[in-house]
């Protein structure tokens, strides 16, 4: 029986994307263990996944360093680990703890989710040149990969994404509403939706409009963040629902249906980032917006699953919007399409086998 340690504090939310890593690797380890390192509050939804146990070694998440001991002492015993939101700071844990035991942490996997680019990673850059060396550096995007090769990463593998599909290929069904997927952000478009909600009450239309955002979520993430919600929220569109909860997994992938989701990111986080919930809108068989020139707005283009906007304004989302109503049929058709080969593509099993053995990390 083969185990692998995933090292992830933060994981917390049920619908979060990397909750849906974790579960879709452990609906296919049929011969290993997938041991979580995360926070205390996530145990009893990790005893739900199959394939999945919880990592209560000490220390534990909470307690002082306790995700660099955790990293130091898996590098020191040789065992298998994925720290599982990787940045420079991760790879420099990994190349002390293996610079103070002298052993090379081959058994490192680490999974950049983008290019480790910031000033923070720039500052730690000299102290990550044994993770660069010996461990195995894991991405969903040949951009990232490029990325980690240039920087000087010598075991680099690129692998679709693990996701799970429905057991149920989609089918076609009738629009029924619009849909911002999942905590709205700034650089996920709240600004454009928002606008567009303000022009469309002006103009008198009532399309329903399901946006995850509240004012207590805004005043976390910044200023300007939360004037953008205060005016969503007062801009008196007939149309908007906003929900201020977090929903679990079954009401989150319940929303999917009949949808048309917008996801107008922004093109310097997502030209080499996966999307989750466009991943999810696609798997589902919802049509999608997307912003060309992105991962998501690639996958789109790829299916004809949706428009994509070059210009990230609330016009040209509004336009687009009334693109895909005009023919939903036919988008809704090519979206359930794409859902049937990305449920291939992104097979979780893939991914573990490379996690398990290193393979393709040449």
């Amino acid at each position: 029986m083969k185990r692998l340690l995933f090292i992830e504090p933060n994981l917390r939310s049920p619908s979060g994307h990397y909750c849906d890593f974790v579960r879709a690797l452990g609906s296919r380890a049929t011969d290993a263990v997938l041991e979580v390192f995360a926070h205390p509050e996530a145990d009893a939804m990790l005893e739900r996944m199959a394939g999945v146990k919880v990592c209560r070694q000490e220390p534990r998440v909470g307690a002082p360093l306790a995700e660099w001991r955790t990293i130091a002492r898996e590098t020191r015993a040789g065992n298998p680990f994925l720290v599982l939101t990787a940045d420079a700071r991760h790879a420099a844990a990994v190349t002390m703890s293996a610079a103070f035991t002298g052993k090379d942490p081959k058994a490192a996997r680490l999974f950049f989710h983008r290019p480790p680019t910031t000033v923070r990673d720039q500052y730690l850059f000299p102290l990550t040149w044994g993770a660069r060396e010996h461990a195995l550096a894991v991405t969903s995007t040949e951009q990232v990969a490029e990325s980690l090769r240039g920087l000087g990463y010598r075991r680099v593998v690129c692998v679709p994404y693990p996701a799970q599909g429905p057991a149920d290929a989609p089918e076609p069904v009738p629009f029924s509403h619009l849909l911002m997927a999942g905590a709205a952000r700034l650089n996920k478009g709240l600004d454009l939706v928002a606008g567009m909600a303000g022009n469309w009450a002006a103009q008198g239309r009532n399309i329903p409009l399901l946006v995850q955002v509240s004012q207590k979520h805004a005043d976390r993430h910044g200023r300007r963040e939360g004037e953008v919600v205060r005016a969503l929220l007062a801009c008196g569109y007939q149309g908007l629902r906003a929900d201020d909860s977090a929903p679990d997994r079954a009401e989150y992938l319940s929303r999917f249906k009949g949808a048309l989701v917008l996801a107008p990111y922004a093109r310097e986080q997502f030209a080499s980032q996966v999307s989750g919930i466009v991943l999810d809108a696609l798997l589902l068989g919802s049509p999608v917006i997307a912003t060309s020139g992105t991962w998501p707005g690639a996958q789109v283009e790829r299916f004809g699953a949706g428009e994509t906007i070059a210009e990230r304004t609330p016009e040209a989302l509004s336009e687009a919007v009334d693109r895909v109503l005009a023919d939903w049929d036919g988008y809704s058709a090519r979206a359930c399409e794409a859902a049937r080969t990305l449920a291939q593509e992104h097979d979780p099993a893939r991914l573990l086998r490379v996690l398990l053995e290193g393979e393709g990390a040449l």
